[in-house]
């Protein structure tokens, strides 16, 4: 099952102070995905950054038709600014990433891949990092918890902290 060629991709990157990633990221990200048949946005949500990840956006954005960002007024979360931005977009199809390069852009047409075979939703797992705080860990789980309660198609389940 192949989408029509009018099919719009979406990749939402929460970003709180990532100055250092966002231009890395925007050019991966937009690298991978000009060689699909897709149309595509790249959505930044600036969670309250504190350092010049705004203004690199802002620049970013300017430069590029395809980056958007949203900016939130104060931290909000990572989940928050995730959910903001999953609500923004205007994709067939949505892809999340993190704006600190942990999720390889490599594997976007992969992703894809799956989506295009006819899969609903399509995720990675990453392995998990020993040296990961508990607190992120905890809110992680309950962020995909809750999340689970609402959807229709729920994620397996996340290992125990």
């Amino acid at each position: 099952m192949h989408p029509p060629d009018n099919t719009r991709i979406s990749v939402v990157i929460p970003a709180y102070n990532e100055d250092g990633n966002v231009g890395k990221i925007a050019d991966l990200v937009s690298k991978e995905l000009s060689v699909s048949k897709y149309a595509f946005e790249i959505i930044f949500v600036d969670d309250g950054s504190t350092d010049d990840t705004l203004e690199q956006l802002t620049t970013l954005s300017r430069n590029n038709p395809q980056i958007k960002f949203l900016s939130l007024s104060r931290n909000f979360g990572h989940q928050a600014a995730l959910k903001a931005g999953l609500d923004w977009a205007s994709g067939d199809a949505v892809i999340s990433m993190d704006a600190d390069l942990q999720h390889p852009p490599e594997l976007l047409m992969d992703m894809i891949g799956k989506w295009e075979e006819g899969f609903d939703v399509v995720f990675t797992r990453r392995k998990e990092d020993p040296e990961l705080p508990y607190l992120k860990k905890k809110t992680s789980r309950i962020f995909y918890k809750m999340l689970n309660m609402s959807s229709w198609n729920p994620a397996p389940p996340i290992s125990d902290c």
